[in-house]
């Protein structure tokens, strides 16, 4: 194995945070020097107070030590962000969850298997995988692993798969994405910048009021000018007119004005990330060219984002209030500058979109690349088969190769191979902690990401469109007063419904443990009606569980097969390889576990 570059890369990083640090200190030791020389030029007398060039000179050099500084500090807060964001890939990879601060939102609680297969909520896989800096290629991404898209997938596949070896690209899209948010523990929002674009636009009457306002600033000087050269004094009817017309109609310019503040605002922060893809995109995979078509041609952000920067620096002249009275008793300034960010806000409110569209697709597209990057030797891109390729009876609807579960240690999983047929129900049986949800769980987990466009951990994947269907993880319902038998019941209910033979691919039915919350003579009997009906439905489906009765299915039904995983004793306690062999399992290790642990049980003679 190659050597982790990671660390390496830390503490090189942390050798040029400090050189940056002690740069910043020696500017501000410079900045207050030249201050003090310069006063102290002033106070000795050495230089006459009224040379006015040594003023200037003192300011001058003051303020280029000023930008020179301001340079050094936006360098070191990109150090820094790029110092945690690296960090944080090392802690993705090491499964550090204390060091990952974002945690998704839980799952939707009627999900068929979000919550089942731990895709949502603290360390979950979108804990793990999650790396965006944008609130809107979080959305994007969680919507693809909740939503599977089995016509839009390859190609996505084909997008992620072109961003892998574009390190450098991806790292500096999550180094923008988070200095737009300001912190690598948040997510930039665009919820200002859309409640901008959708605000009404203001009255169509200011045009005649630019009219009337434009002739009285026009006829205002001219009756001035007239008075000078002995005519009559009407100047002042007119400004007052000017004046009260003015202010009749401020509130709603005002109004206009402080949107428009919030709208600069919101895109310089988002600016950066939008014109860097600008600027990459005739160097991207064609894969990638109708992702960022928006961000390319006539309308590219770059142009429309720069006269929306000039019309807002203009604006900002109006925040001193002399300054905005001196500038709107000369002409309608206030008046000019509302009709011309109405019309920019026009061309953005049908431009925008596509471009946030653009950015987030291409966000979410580099966290999925990125994903291969936790364990490039571990991961593999799937082969997603065609409904056509898929047709073929005899062929496996999913066979994996090394199958290995994202989110146990990749010291500690141990990979599987499995095949799963078209009908086909395997009877999962073994010892309690041996492995059995553990293997359904990353059976399921590498669907969904294979489907939504990314890697998987297996050495090889490949799968037909498949729907997930589970019913693993089930508690009480309070809110609807409903126990936890009767709401396992109902999620069954659902799982068969799922399996309808008009549903456009097969389900991926994936059960543990079915009707724990009843006897035992009546859980056997319903498991078994369960299982029967699961044998040649429009599904494949995996059945976990300690009933080894229920393995007695594969005698009357061919399509129902068994499988185990099982234990040894080492002196004191169990050892368990985690690895998946045919057939039922031989062993069981409940009254061994329950003895061991000090209850009054009495230990198997012989335990495994």
């Amino acid at each position: 194995m190659p050597p982790d570059p990671l660390p390496p890369l830390l503490a090189r990083l942390d050798r040029r945070a400090d050189r940056l640090r002690a740069r910043s200190l020696r500017l501000s030791r410079a900045r207050l020097a030249v201050v003090l020389i310069g006063l102290g030029l002033a106070a000795s007398g050495v230089v006459p107070v009224s040379d006015w060039w040594v003023g200037i000179a003192t300011l001058l050099a003051f303020l280029a030590l000023v930008r020179v500084h301001d340079r050094v500090e936006r360098a070191r807060t990109q150090l820094a962000t790029w110092r945690a964001l690296k960090a944080r890939h090392l802690s993705r990879r090491d499964l550090d969850w204390e060091a990952l601060p974002l945690v998704p939102a839980p799952a939707p609680p009627d999900h068929p298997y979000a919550s089942d297969l731990d895709l949502c909520g603290p360390r979950s896989l979108l804990h793990l995988v999650d790396a965006a800096g944008t609130a809107g290629a979080s959305r994007r991404l969680r919507d693809w692993l909740l939503d599977l898209d089995f016509g839009g997938a390859p190609e996505r596949q084909a997008r992620v798969r072109a961003l892998v070896p574009r390190e450098r690209l991806r790292d500096r899209l999550a180094l923008l994405a988070h200095t737009a948010s300001g912190s690598v523990d948040r997510r930039w929002d665009d919820a200002t910048v859309r409640g901008w674009i959708a605000a009404p636009p203001p009255d169509r009457s200011l045009r005649v009021w630019l009219v009337v306002l434009g002739a009285l600033a026009v006829l205002t000087p001219a009756l001035f000018a007239l008075a000078l050269s002995g005519g009559p004094s009407l100047w002042g009817y007119s400004l007052v007119a000017y004046i009260l017309l003015y202010l009749s109609m401020y509130g709603r310019v005002a109004e206009v004005f402080d949107r428009t503040y919030d709208l600069e605002r919101g895109l310089r922060e988002a600016a950066p990330l939008l014109t860097f893809l600008e600027r990459e995109a005739p160097r991207l995979p064609d894969a990638l060219a109708p992702v960022l078509a928006p961000l390319t041609g006539a309308d590219a952000p770059s142009a429309r984002l720069r006269r929306l920067r000039r019309l807002a620096s203009a604006a900002a002249v109006t925040r001193n209030d002399i300054g905005r009275i001196v500038l709107n008793l000369l002409l309608p300034y206030d008046l000019l500058l509302t009709l011309a960010l109405e019309r920019v806000r026009g061309e953005l409110a049908a431009r925008l979109p596509a471009w946030l569209d653009a950015l987030y697709e291409t966000e979410a597209l580099a966290v999925l690349a990125g994903t291969h990057a936790l364990r490039p030797e571990a991961t593999a891109f799937p082969d997603l088969l065609t409904a056509s390729a898929s047709a073929d009876a005899a062929a496996p609807l999913l066979e994996a190769h090394d199958l290995r579960h994202p989110l146990l240690p990749l010291t500690g999983a141990v990979g599987n191979e499995v095949a799963l047929e078209a009908g086909g129900v395997i009877v999962v049986t073994g010892s309690n902690m041996s492995g059995k949800s553990t293997f359904l769980r990353a059976i399921g987990v590498a669907t969904v990401l294979a489907w939504a466009g990314g890697p998987v951990w297996a050495r090889s994947l490949a799968l037909a469109p498949l729907r997930p269907f589970t019913s693993m993880r089930i508690g009480d319902v309070l809110q609807e007063g409903l126990s936890t038998f009767y709401a396992e019941v109902r999620r069954l209910r659902r799982v068969l419904d799922g399996v309808d033979a008009s549903a456009p691919a097969p389900a991926l039915v994936l059960i543990d443990e079915m009707l724990r919350g009843t006897n035992n003579r009546e859980r056997l009997a319903g498991a078994q009606g369960v299982t029967r009906a699961l044998a040649g439905a429009n599904a494949t489906s995996l059945v976990a569980t300690h009933d080894l009765a229920l393995a007695d299915l594969e005698h009357e039904d061919r399509r129902v097969r068994n499988a185990h995983f099982r234990e040894r004793a080492e002196g004191d306690r169990l050892a368990f390889d985690y690895a998946l062999r045919e057939g039922p399992c031989p062993t069981t290790n409940a009254l061994v576990i329950m003895a061991r642990a000090g209850l009054p049980v009495e230990e198997p003679a012989e335990a495994g």
